[in-house]
């Protein structure tokens, strides 16, 4: 049975999250205290909290205690005047499942009328416990508790992974046979245990296998000490254990670089007395225990052996749910998470929270629901990715335009040629200035041309990563005192010694201090007259025989008007809309379109 959709309502921060799709991968995204994490305890609750989960030999989780509904947490604080005089009666969490034919099958046995098979499922659950199906109208009601107890027990469980724990370097295989033995007090895993687990089903050493080998030693070992138990004497001495270790780890080494992408770690293992200890092995046979390494590649690796090496039948009727994947990994290695991920959800139904771009692929966007806080602080959520008209999703979104702009990247550098400039106005007219004389068929060039603004803090930083072959991209800045500050830095550091890459607006129009200085007064009438009268007010009348900028700032400081401190990106923004729609329209002075070329002609081909 696969989660088709479900829905919140009335659940500490939501009042109803409205229905909400759901896919074999599924991402929430958000900022933090959005309501992600809310989302999934609403899921987890939909359980019997009775109801543990056994997968193969191990016991991965008992679900009981998240399944459990508390009041206190999980009543809307806001509404509790409202909602607690009937809250046991009060609906929180619906949820439609695909049937399977298996199903189909048992619940026809048990009808006594004649049943009419069924694609989906609507489940609901109360806070009071009370659970209500569609398919109960085909049943008599003295039927309904065993129907409703026949498909609890059916419905995949929800499996929450907060923080996937660490695994250290020793594997006490004896501890772990006494307790999958029962000769234990406490018999259920830790999720460590689990994980150990995990990794000897991978190798073919089952459980059985394990203990058998115990026995076969020792006889009824239940009567031993731990510390009378030696490992390594059972494994020098069953043939079994070295050539299921030895098969088994080249296959795990080869499944883990796959995931991992460094191809330089091999991972080992040593027999001791108690078990075995892994061991990351690198190029040049360094050996290092778990614990040596970071705890990013710590995480990833128990991530790895807690789903990759389990088998996928363990996870076949569950959704596994991860609030907040990879936030502490290196972005990376949260690439590496989410194509596991893809992997993972071929046979089983994921769920995760993310706030970074990193977990959220472009290829994957559909898969995204962005979770915000709306106007009156409690949490929506919506398939649309794209900013609302009151903004409160912005923040939540961001994540989704980061991974956007990534990628966007990624595909822009491959194989441009980069120009650098300091400010976001001079990379607009450097943009429309190349769209125009491109569109009019002035401008024939071979190269794709990536415009790039980076601050006067970051320009030293920028040109450095745009370097391709020992050789920097162009610069191009203003010729006011503090842009000739920065281009004095650079030559004296960065462009010591390719000087002739680095240009100031001047070069080209000799009485131009700023880039808007190169725009004809033609286009500024047209294209910004209506910006300027926003900004200044209906006063202000634009003179062309005087630089644009000078000119705005004298008739702000004349009449007290406080410019916003991006006026001049905002500006260039708004000419940059507008002559991608109107450019044909207008006529350019022969002396600027020369301007243009030259600098174009100058950036292009030094």
């Amino acid at each position: 049975m696969n989660l088709l959709k479900f829905r919140v309502k009335d659940f500490r921060a939501v009042i109803d999250s409205d229905w909400i799709d759901c896919q074999q991968i599924t991402a929430f995204v958000g900022s933090n205290e959005s309501g992600k994490t809310t989302l999934l305890m609403a899921l987890m609750k939909l359980m019997d909290p009775h109801r543990e989960f056994q997968t193969g030999s191990t016991l991965k989780s008992n679900v009981g205690k998240m399944a459990r509904i508390v009041l206190k947490d999980d009543v809307p604080i806001d509404r509790e005047a409202e909602l607690l005089p009937e809250i046991n009666d009060r609906v929180f969490i619906e949820a439609i499942f695909s049937v399977d034919e298996e199903l189909n099958k048992l619940l026809s046995v048990m009808c006594k009328k004649r049943y009419t098979p069924v694609d989906t499922l609507y489940i609901s659950k109360t806070y009071g416990g009370t659970y209500n199906l569609d398919v109960l109208d085909q049943f008599d009601e003295e039927d309904w508790e065993n129907v409703i107890t026949l498909v609890l027990s059916r419905l995949p469980v929800f499996l929450y992974f907060q923080e996937v724990t660490e695994v250290k370097s020793d594997i006490n295989l004896v501890a772990l046979a006494y307790k999958l033995a029962g000769y234990k007090k406490t018999q259920s895993l830790t999720q460590r245990e689990s994980i150990y687990a995990n990794l000897l089903n991978y190798l073919d050493i089952w459980q059985s296998n394990l203990i058998k080998s115990l026995q076969q030693a020792y006889g009824d070992f239940s009567q031993l000490s731990e510390k009378d138990v030696d490992f390594d004497n059972i494994f020098n001495n069953v043939p079994m254990f070295r050539d299921r270790f030895t098969r088994g780890f080249q296959n795990l080494n080869e499944e883990f670089r796959k995931w991992w992408g460094n191809g330089d770690l091999t991972i080992g293992y040593e027999v001791y007395k108690k078990g075995v200890q892994i061991k990351i092995i690198d190029a040049s046979g360094k050996q290092y225990l778990l614990e040596n390494r970071s705890t990013g590649f710590r995480r990833f690796f128990a991530l790895f052996l807690s789903f990759s090496v389990s088998a996928k039948q363990d996870f076949e009727n569950a959704v596994l749910l991860f609030d907040e994947a990879g936030a502490a990994l290196h972005p990376l290695t949260q690439r590496k998470l989410a194509n596991f991920f893809m992997e993972l959800g071929k046979f089983t139904q994921i769920m995760y929270n993310t706030h970074t771009s990193y977990m959220l692929p472009v290829s994957e966007m559909n898969r995204a629901r962005v979770v915000y806080k709306d106007s009156t602080g409690h949490t929506k959520l919506s398939p649309v990715l794209r900013i609302n008209s009151d903004r409160t999703n912005e923040e939540s979104l961001f994540a989704v335009q980061a991974s956007l702009a990534m990628h966007l990247a990624e595909s822009a550098l491959a194989g441009c040629l980069p120009i650098v400039v300091m400010d976001e106005q001079d990379m607009s007219y450097l943009q429309i200035i190349k769209n125009i004389l491109s569109a009019k068929g002035r401008l024939n060039t071979v190269y794709e041309t990536l415009i790039f603004s980076t601050g006067a803090n970051g320009i030293d930083a920028a040109t450095e990563i745009f370097s391709a072959d020992d050789s920097l991209p162009v610069v191009l800045l203003s010729s006011d005192e503090h842009a000739r500050k920065v281009k004095a830095r650079l030559l004296r550091g960065t462009y010591k010694a390719e000087k002739h890459k680095v240009f100031e607006v001047s070069d080209f129009m000799e009485e131009a201090v700023y880039i808007e200085d190169i725009i004809p007064s033609n286009f500024v009438e047209i294209f910004s007259r209506v910006y300027l009268r926003e900004t200044l007010g209906e006063g202000f009348e634009y003179n062309h025989k005087i630089p644009l900028i000078s000119q705005i700032e004298e008739y702000a400081k004349k009449n007290g008007i406080h410019l916003p401190a991006n006026y001049r990106a905002e500006m260039a923004k708004r000419m940059k809309i507008n002559t991608m729609k109107f450019y044909d329209d207008v006529n350019i002075p022969m002396r600027y379109t020369g301007v243009w070329m030259k600098i174009l002609r100058s950036l292009l081909t030094v």
